[in-house]
């Protein structure tokens, strides 16, 4: 393959960067700074018209972005043919203390609208958290169809193109970008469930392991006192006080299918919740983890007909 036609200019800044900690979305900061002489918006003001191949300047905005605080990796420009791409790599020490990265999400759609007025000819902006173990959490947005997300209307094409008009139109333009509304403001309520019962998952699992995309597979079942004396699943029969206590209600049981990152190892576990409160689980530690959850998902499904 020709070297030529998969050409990636690679900004390695991180020596250049002090940045530490975790993410912190600064709008009060940004927002006293915005009309004042060298303040935020003139910081950022003299680059308007930058182009993805000038590597020095897209490194310059990137460190002036105001809605994030993480260790700055790499930046990488794809300028070879287009689409036009800049991806923005961040390396934290671990994934553990990023597990629900609502803030981090909420900055990048910040800091993607005032790349992409300041930067014309960027197609698409890629950010990505990774760690020492590789990426876990990332976020790409695309010029023609950023205001299709969710509290981002406002940013048209149109409106991006014409948002460094003028210093005062770049300081107006800010403005809106402050007020985009956080990520987590629009989640529905199956996902905001989701999140509770995850976070409770998480305080039970190891800091190495990790839930697995689209996983919690299941079945709502109402608690007998037949099935509390003679749970119908092995994991449960030292649990039978436990369910006991239950009789009568129903009882979501969940298989998560859990991955132990450090060793790239998964297995299942098994979750019973009440309502969003974790009441209890089970490591389903077999070989044949698989088949077992599969075993156990078809007992579930008998208690429920």
């Amino acid at each position: 393959m020709n070297k030529k036609k998969r050409v990636w200019a690679l900004v390695l800044i991180l020596a250049l960067t002090g940045v530490t900690g975790t993410v912190v979305a600064c709008n009060n900061t940004q927002e006293s700074a915005l009309d004042k002489p060298g303040g935020y918006a003139e910081k950022l003001y003299q680059y308007h018209g930058t182009y993805v191949g000038d590597n020095s300047k897209v490194a310059a905005i990137v460190q002036a972005l105001d809605y994030k605080d993480l260790p700055l990796k790499s930046i990488e420009l794809k300028t070879d043919y287009e689409p036009y791409r800049i991806a923005v790599n961040y390396m934290v020490d671990s994934r553990a203390h990023y597990r629900f990265p609502n803030d981090i999400e909420t900055a990048w759609n910040k800091n993607a609208a005032v790349m992409f007025s300041l930067i014309p000819n960027a197609d698409e902006i890629m950010f990505s958290l990774d760690d020492e173990y590789g990426n876990f959490f990332w976020s790409y947005y695309n010029r023609e169809n950023v205001s299709e997300r969710f509290g981002m209307e406002y940013f048209t094409s149109n409106t991006l193109k014409e948002a460094t008009g003028s210093l005062a139109s770049f300081t107006n333009y800010l403005n809106k970008v402050s007020a985009i509304k956080k990520a987590e403001d629009f989640y529905s309520e199956e996902q905001k469930q989701s999140i509770k019962r995850h976070k409770q998952i998480y305080s039970l699992i190891e800091d190495d392991r990790e839930i697995t995309t689209n996983s919690g597979v299941g079945f709502s079942v109402t608690i007998t006192a037949e099935m509390a004396a003679n749970p119908p699943i092995k994991e449960l029969k030292d649990q039978k006080e436990l369910l006991a206590q239950y009789t009568g209600k129903k009882i979501d049981f969940l298989i998560y299918h859990i991955n132990n990152f450090k060793i790239n190892n998964a297995t299942f576990y098994l979750f019973a919740f009440d309502g969003e409160k974790l009441i209890a689980y089970a490591d389903l530690k077999t070989a044949d983890s698989e088949q077992n959850a599969i075993r156990i998902l078809n007992a579930l499904q008998g208690e429920c007909q």
